[in-house]
């Protein structure tokens, strides 16, 4: 019973995580391109502000 409870929660979880996705990429095809602008949720936006807090890509300094 307790492992049921878990595998419904889990699959709750994943359902309203997939949602969550499925609504931002909407919002993005509606807005179209647009620039970064403040509190926008769209999933292209969203990419942004991770890329921009994450800083610039170390250059890669040895040869293969």
């Amino acid at each position: 019973m307790r492992q049921d409870s878990r595998k419904r929660r889990v699959n709750a979880q994943r359902a309203l995580i997939l949602e969550m996705i499925e609504a931002s990429m909407q919002k993005a095809a509606e807005k179209g391109p647009h620039s970064l602008t403040r509190g926008c949720n769209c999933i292209v936006c969203v990419n942004r502000r991770k890329r921009i807090l994450a800083g610039p890509e170390r250059q890669w300094r040895y040869r293969l």
